[in-house]
């Protein structure tokens, strides 16, 4: 992926966070127009003479910004966005996409469109020097030469870095006080959440992945922020993934069916179809896929309306999908 966190108790949390009055450590945002600082999930603090309003985000990082109500003006991606279900609800003609492939950054459009901030997506290991989303650090130093990059870790639950994104929006003059469109939206998530946990309860396990030519990648729910906020809200995944394991757990197709679920999640950012996972003869005959209890995984950016959709449709799914395992 580089290249390429009880539920009762959790959801009584989410819901005091939805009451009408705006709390302590609630982001406020900055005075609009003056001057701006931000610290970074990689240490780096930028400080600006104005508040950025042009705003240039690597795909998962610009979604999520696009969803609190900053409309990216540049946008580059692993993939094209319009193949990718992040961006199924996002007008990405509101946007100019420079890049369509991982590390492929047209330099030129981004200068031209002269953004005031850049903001990419990080992960362990990663520094102001070398950061996710850039094909390596001189290229990195060159995007750096137009504006300052600012990173959001993806790591821990969906909370924390749906927190961070709210406070980055917050502070490029976003309102998220009670009545704004985000604390909407949050409470809409903290309903999905609460219904999520409760279908979580009819107990059915779960096993999200992707799959190519050379196998299979069973992801590590911990490490994924979205399957980890999940598993917090009580939705039980198969336990993948040996003790150095990050991300994936990657079998061959000759062990595939290492894990028995009662549902699968096949990635969209994968290669194979459920057709061709169908054909495959040891994971087609998993009770799961012989039941056609194999649904999307769709990658989701990291705010309230993204997870609330998925959260809605994975509540669908275990609701009415049947025990085979």
């Amino acid at each position: 992926m580089r290249n390429v966190l009880l539920a009762t108790t959790l959801v009584l949390a989410l819901a005091a966070c939805g009451s009408d009055e705006q709390s302590s450590d609630e982001p406020e945002p900055q005075a609009a127009g003056g001057p701006w600082t931000w610290t970074d999930d990689v240490g780096q603090t930028i400080e600006l003479d104005e508040t950025p309003t042009k705003i240039a985000a690597y795909g998962d990082a610009g979604a999520a910004l696009w969803n609190f109500g900053i409309t990216p003006v540049a946008l580059f991606h692993y993939m094209d966005p319009a193949d990718d279900p992040t961006f199924e609800d996002l007008d990405l003609s509101q946007t100019e996409v420079i890049g369509t492939a991982y590390g492929e950054l047209e330099l030129e459009e981004l200068a031209a469109l002269q953004p005031d901030l850049i903001v990419t997506t990080t992960y362990d290991g990663d520094t102001p020097e070398s950061m996710y989303g850039f094909k390596d650090e001189a290229q990195l130093a060159k995007v750096q030469e137009i504006a300052p990059v600012v990173a959001v870790e993806q790591s821990g639950s969906a909370l924390d870095v749906i927190a961070t994104n709210e406070e980055l929006a917050a502070s490029l003059g976003v309102d998220t006080a009670a009545g704004s469109d985000v604390a909407e939206h949050k409470a809409a998530f903290e309903d999905a959440s609460a219904a999520l946990t409760e279908a979580a309860g009819l107990g059915r396990t779960v096993l999200p992945m992707y799959a190519e030519d050379s196998g299979l990648y069973a992801v590590i729910p911990a490490d994924d922020p979205a399957m980890a906020y999940f598993a917090d809200l009580g939705v039980q995944f198969e336990e993948t993934g040996a003790k150095d394991d990050y991300y994936w757990e990657i079998l061959s197709w000759e062990n595939s069916a290492k894990y028995d679920p009662d549902i699968i999640l096949n990635s969209q950012r994968g290669s194979f179809t459920t057709e061709q996972l169908e054909e495959q003869p040891v994971f087609g005959s998993l009770a799961a896929v012989e039941a056609g209890q194999v649904h999307p995984w769709k990658f989701k950016s990291m705010d309230y309306p993204s997870l609330t959709a998925y959260m809605a449709e994975l509540t669908d799914w275990l609701t009415n999908d049947a025990d085979v395992a």
